[in-house]
């Protein structure tokens, strides 16, 4: 295994920090977009479908009672020398009830299908809770902590060789194992605050 800290390394780490902050940002626009769904669909089933159900309930009822009025009307007309024909009239006012029937139908599965949303909502949230905290607290922390590893090595990489030394690669493309030591101390040092933020105070059980 090569002991060297070479550039291409370091261009490597910037390009993760880079496609990870990425990750984050677009983790955060995609359950931003899907709670903004969220909340206009339940807007839509508890407000807009009971309210248009409702209205179109009443127009129905008065169609009905429209096609009953009709019928009766033509039933009064009838006598021995007068027979109206009852086919359409009774046609319209069984369209007009069956039509009826389904929107009161409709109205009772919105009804229903309400507190099944508020159920699937909730396990929606604790199921993308995880993902939302790491897009939102674990990524940021992870860039913050790519970031000083990298400035790290550069500043690494920025230190002269001093002499007695094995000698630079050709290239200047990395440094010599005598250094080695010194840039892992400053990366143990980089992560330690992290790592001790991560972890958290110790906790013990009791017996």
């Amino acid at each position: 295994m090569s002991s060297q800290v070479e550039a291409q390394s370091i261009e490597a780490l910037k390009d993760f920090r880079t496609a990870l902050a990425l990750y984050g940002e677009d983790t955060l626009s995609a359950l931003g977009a899907a709670e903004a769904e969220v909340r206009r669909t339940v807007l839509w089933l508890q407000q807009d479908r009971p309210y248009y159900w409702q209205e179109q309930i009443k127009r129905r009822r008065e169609r009905v009672a429209s096609a009953k009025a009709d019928l009766f009307r033509l039933r009064l007309q009838k006598s021995p020398e007068h027979h109206p024909s009852m086919a359409e009239p009774k046609e319209r006012l069984r369209l007009a009830e069956a039509s009826l029937q389904d929107a009161e139908k409709r109205l009772i599965l919105v009804r229903k299908w309400q507190p099944a949303l508020q159920q699937a909502i909730l396990e929606y949230h604790g199921g993308v809770q995880r993902l939302k905290d790491l897009a939102a607290s674990d990524v940021p922390g992870a860039v913050a902590l790519l970031g000083r590893l990298v400035d790290a090595l550069e500043a690494y990489l920025r230190v002269e060789v001093p002499r007695g030394t094995a000698a630079e690669p050709v290239g200047g493309v990395g440094r010599s194992p005598a250094h080695f030591d010194a840039i892992a101390e400053t990366i143990l040092d980089q992560a330690a605050p992290v790592a001790a933020a991560d972890e958290g105070p110790e906790t013990h059980e009791d017996a």
